[in-house]
């Protein structure tokens, strides 16, 4: 027996050609919309980390500030502490060190030690008011973002970038815990050298903070341009 061809023009076949060719512009469709979708979703969130870095800044550079202004008069009053950890200074400098260190040092009185040295009686005030001295710098957003499938469709580039920041971010997280567990714990005034390690980190602190303050000034720019 011959084999029966099937005509194209038979309403069956047409019917399910037209069928095939539906469910695969279907599919076309709503893989196309779905991505589409996911773009618009990682473009939304990219805009969130951006938000989350402007934070970190606005909030970095006030307790950066406020560090900085106390880091000068912490050195000069830790220069001045003998083996005992007592305040001793030249006499004819105590107008210059009340001067110089009356932002964390509230002076009260002195006794002589002998004719040139004083050593000096009053309150040590190294408060700093700041949000970041209850919390560190967040992250939150940046590793929600890379557990999602954004993450997939995000340039190497931009990833790399954007990571930079919040590997800045956890070292100064990192020496600004040492430096804040230092200074509730009063540990720095336990000897000369708690002080001089105190003094150190906290000069450390202050350079990466910096660092990281610069580094933040590219903040649009990195984000802006991630793909």
């Amino acid at each position: 027996m011959g084999k029966k061809k099937i005509s194209l023009n038979n309403p069956l076949f047409v019917n399910l050609i037209s069928t095939m060719i539906g469910i695969i512009a279907g599919l076309y469709i709503t893989s196309y919309f779905q991505e589409n979708k996911l773009y618009d979703a990682k473009e939304k969130a990219l805009i969130q980390v951006k938000q989350e870095l402007h934070d970190n800044y606005s909030m970095l550079k006030d307790f950066h500030q406020k560090v900085e202004e106390k880091y000068e008069p912490i050195a000069i009053i830790a220069s001045a502490l003998d083996a005992n950890m007592n305040l001793v200074i030249p006499k004819d400098s105590l107008q210059v060190f009340r001067e110089q260190t009356s932002i964390i040092f509230d002076y009260a009185s002195f006794t002589a030690v002998d004719d040139t040295l004083i050593q000096l009686h009053g309150d040590f005030n190294v408060f700093i008011e700041s949000p970041l001295m209850a919390k560190k710098l967040s992250s939150l957003v940046w590793n929600s973002y890379k557990q999602t499938d954004f993450l997939s469709i995000t340039s190497f580039k931009c990833i790399t970038d954007v990571e930079a920041f919040y590997v800045l971010q956890k070292e100064a997280n990192a020496i600004k815990e040492t430096w804040k567990d230092q200074l509730f714990q009063m540990s720095f005034a336990r000897s000369a050298k708690s002080t001089e390690d105190f003094v150190n980190n906290w000069r450390v602190l202050l350079l990466k903070q910096k660092l990281l303050l610069d580094y933040y000034q590219s903040i649009d720019a990195v984000l802006n341009n991630c793909e």
